[in-house]
Parts: C-alpha cells; structure tokens; sequence
C-alpha cells in the first residue's frame, strides 16, 4: 500500500459517527493535494483542487451543526413568529391555553424546547408567559420586530386559510414560506 493509500484509508477509518461525506472529501483531497505537491506537481496545475477543497469546507455540514440548536433555548426571533401565531389561534377563537398547548405540542415534536423562563414546569405556560412579557413590551427587540413582520406575512395568507396553514405547516420556521 502507498503512503497515500494509507493516509486516505486512515482518515476513512477515523471519520467520526457525525462528520459528512463533504467533510471526509474535503480532508480526502488535502492529503491528495499534499501528495502531488510532495511529487512535483506545481501549486499553478492544483488550482483546482485546491478550490474544489476550499468549496467542500466552505459548505460542510455535520450533525452536530446541522442540529446545533437542538436541546438549545427558542431564539427570541423564533418565540416572536410563535407568539404572533398565539395571537391568530387566539383571534380564531382559541382560548390562550389552548393554542400555546397546540403550539408546543408542534414545536416539540420538532426539536425546539420551550422557552427557559417563566416559572412553570410545562412548556406551554412558559410561552404564555414570554408572550406577555412581549405584549407588554418587556421582549427584546428582535423579538417585536421578528413578531411585526410574521404578523405581516400572516396577514397575507387570505383569511379563510390561515388558521389551517398554522396548523398543518411549521410555518414558525423561518426557512420555511407560509403556506396557504
């Protein structure tokens, strides 16, 4: 087996459980680059490579960052979208109880904990509780402004629908549209 036979099989046999195949390619070619490089090959003809390399790392993705907020506290940003989507459950007419209920009940069931304050084991009382505080203008202004804007976008989906497309959709996602 060569030298460069057994780094690449080595790094193959270290790849850790939660590391991409991006990140395993990009380390791939930085020991092939090496290699050439160390044969003769001049840095001008691994361009390439290179920046074939530098894309990789640019754009790896693991586990742990793809779930970096997993277990990790709401964003204020993401407790405005939730609070605004309260509010509209609310003027449907759900009792607050209920819609903060449904609401959790969804956000869990994706990943995101409730929010840390609020002095109440359950989950759907702590985001009673921060809704208040941003009604009663205690929240952090990314929050008012995150809740501004999602009314708006709310407001846009024709009324007859929006309480479904709440519903049915993770529309407090923020990577996501809403949907009608």
């Amino acid at each position: 087996m060569t030298r460069l036979e057994a780094a690449l099989q080595a790094l193959r046999d270290t790849k850790g459980p939660d590391e991409s195949a991006t990140v395993l390619g990009a380390k791939c070619l930085s020991v092939v680059i090496e290699h050439l490089l160390a044969s003769g090959l001049s840095k001008e003809d691994l361009r390439p490579l290179e920046e074939l390399r530098d894309v990789a790392r640019d754009n790896k993705v693991t586990a742990p960052e793809k779930n970096r907020r997993k277990g990790a506290p709401p964003s204020d940003a993401l407790l405005g979208r939730v609070a605004a989507i309260i509010d509209l459950l609310v003027k449907a007419g759900y009792e607050e109880q209920e819609a903060a209920q449904a609401i959790m009940r969804r956000l869990v069931a994706a990943g995101v904990s409730p929010p840390v304050s609020g002095g109440d084991a359950r989950g759907w009382k702590r985001l009673l509780v921060w809704r208040s505080h941003l009604l009663h203008g205690v929240a952090s202004e990314e929050a008012v402004e995150s809740h501004k804007e999602f009314t708006a976008q709310l407001e846009e989906i024709p009324a007859s629908e929006r309480v479904r497309a709440v519903l049915e959709h993770q529309i407090w996602d923020r990577r996501r549209k809403p949907k009608a």
